[in-house]
């Protein structure tokens, strides 16, 4: 009977403590992370060709959310990979609006295309905002889509996001410069 109680017991002790959550030993981060806007949750990926970062409205997660912000990079320098990085976390949240590199060729390139021609095909949501900086090799897109109307707070917040990762790979690209010198 005492070993029962025990193995009951054991087995109980399991049951409220639950399995713990692995951690992994090191974050999965780029380094291009920024400091978020204030009502926003925020996580980076690892990658140098695709979604390297997504925000979304606190008070929600990003699995529940119905408004997000896609931070997505192309980096000319490198060999483009036929699927983006981390790709499969935009096409949960948007499957029909299919996000592709565009071409950086020699010939100039189609002025007359817009940012949503040139990077995705098909529609996520009821409202799509795009923004595209290039900055020396990278280029960033930061896509705002949502499946209601935005509000100008939700806009405004965008635009920093923008300007944040701008400002982000400025200060990466003149460490950058700095090292090679140091290097030399």
């Amino acid at each position: 009977m005492g070993r029962l109680l025990l193995f009951l017991f054991v087995l109980c002790e399991f049951s409220v403590r639950g399995v713990p959550i692995e951690t992994p030993e090191l974050d999965e981060r780029n380094e291009f992370a920024i400091q978020s806007p204030e009502d926003w949750g925020y996580r980076t990926f690892k990658g140098k060709n695709g979604l390297i970062g997504v925000l979304w409205p606190k008070g929600t997660s990003f699995n529940s959310t119905d408004t997000a912000i896609f931070v997505f990079v192309q980096d000319s320098k490198e060999k483009l990979p036929k699927k983006p990085d981390n790709i499969n976390l935009f096409t949960e949240k948007c499957p029909k609006a299919k996000f592709k590199f565009s071409k950086m060729t020699k010939r100039k390139r189609d002025e007359t295309l817009s940012i949503a021609e040139e990077y995705f095909s098909g529609r996520c949501g009821r409202t799509m905002i795009l923004f595209k900086e290039v900055i020396d090799n990278y280029t960033i897109i930061v896509f705002l889509a949502s499946a209601r109307y935005v509000s100008k707070k939700h806009l405004s917040d965008t635009k920093k996001v923008v300007a944040n990762y701008r400002k982000e790979i400025e200060k990466y690209i003149k460490n950058s410069a700095i090292e090679d010198e140091n290097d030399d």
